[in-house]
């Protein structure tokens, strides 16, 4: 559309915030008001691709229904230069994707950061408004501490069943949920509780769950394997969080929370959700076998007998052994 350093309409071009397939977006100044923006445009939106122009018509609409503080507000829409462009809140910060990659987040930072997370989209999903690509790079923790959820342009309301094809796969797959991989039938909320999951995993551990060489063997793991316990990778973490983390990534959406109030009302319940840890993360090669998430029982999970049991096995067995010395002895 233009380059930086340019000057349309309103819009002073400052610099490129981000260069997707479709569209670019740009740190903006609004000449009329002095704020910084960003300002995405759909080059050709006005005779070019119908599909295209469909998403961002519909990411349009579904921000002017968004309205929280931990979502990146709308501003407007219009056309500009021959395009059309769509304006929000520019959102000055880090990423967690940047904050991440020198390993784990204390838990002052981390779990208020998941909760904010998680409050908005309690908002979103009260709307009917499913994200479908929550991941670090599209939440911002600002220096003040305020989080922003944003990257919206893959968004739907729960009842547009039209949009995406029937085994199409969207998103980055180190985030997105089993359903998501498998391509059938409708999503709702639960899809995004499971990137929030990873999200989490992530914040406490600096790695997502799955990763690979290629998208293929990442999208296989996230149907088929089972992620490793948080703590097997930051023994800070206490075994609720565990169980939280492990909730949230269960394969089968049922078993996950049934909201984001739930979500975050049990990560709040914490009293102290991570121990912080000096020692360093175990090996990939050494982690011990996930713990099932709690809503499996013992047969289902196919775990040991629990220790106060095997201990009355034992004892009962010496009871047995003594009882009948005596008697011979007698």
């Amino acid at each position: 559309m233009t380059e930086p350093t340019q000057t349309v309409g309103n819009y002073e071009f400052l610099d490129i915030v981000d260069k997707p397939k479709a569209g670019v977006t740009y740190k903006v100044r609004n000449l009329a008001t002095g704020e910084l923006e960003v300002l995405r445009s759909l080059p050709g939106a006005s005779y070019g691709d119908a599909e295209s122009l469909q998403r961002l018509l519909r990411e349009i609409k579904i921000h002017t229904r968004l309205s929280h503080p931990s979502i990146v507000a709308f501003h407007d829409a219009l056309e500009l230069d021959g395009h059309l462009v769509m304006t929000a809140e520019f959102v000055a910060g880090d990423t967690l994707a940047e904050l991440c990659r020198l390993g784990p987040l204390l838990s002052t930072v981390a779990i208020p950061a998941i909760c904010d997370v998680l409050s908005g989209l309690e908002e979103a999903h009260a709307l009917g408004i499913v994200h479908r690509s929550i991941t670090a790079e599209h939440v911002t923790v600002t220096p003040e501490g305020e989080v922003k959820l944003g990257g919206f342009g893959l968004a739907k309301p729960v009842s547009d069943l039209n949009l995406t094809k029937e085994g199409a796969v969207l998103g980055d797959p180190r985030y997105i949920s089993p359903e998501q991989v498998m391509g059938v039938g409708a999503l709702d909320g639960r899809a995004d509780l499971y990137s929030v999951g990873v999200l989490l995993f992530q914040t406490l551990t600096g790695r997502v769950p799955f990763d690979g060489p290629n998208d293929f063997d990442i999208m296989v793991a996230q149907v088929s394997k089972q992620p490793p316990r948080p703590s097997s990778l930051n023994p800070g973490i206490s075994p609720e969080l565990d169980r939280i983390v492990l909730t949230a990534l269960a394969k089968k959406p049922d078993d996950r929370f049934p909201g984001a109030r739930e979500f975050r009302m049990a990560l709040e319940a914490l009293s102290y959700p991570v121990r912080e840890s000096t020692q360093p993360p175990a090996p990939a090669e050494a982690m011990p076998p996930a713990d099932p998430p709690p809503f499996l029982t013992r047969a289902e999970a196919g775990g040991p007998l629990r220790t106060p049991l095997l201990l009355g096995l034992l004892c009962l067995a010496i009871a047995s052994i003594v009882l009948v010395l005596a008697i011979h002895l007698v």
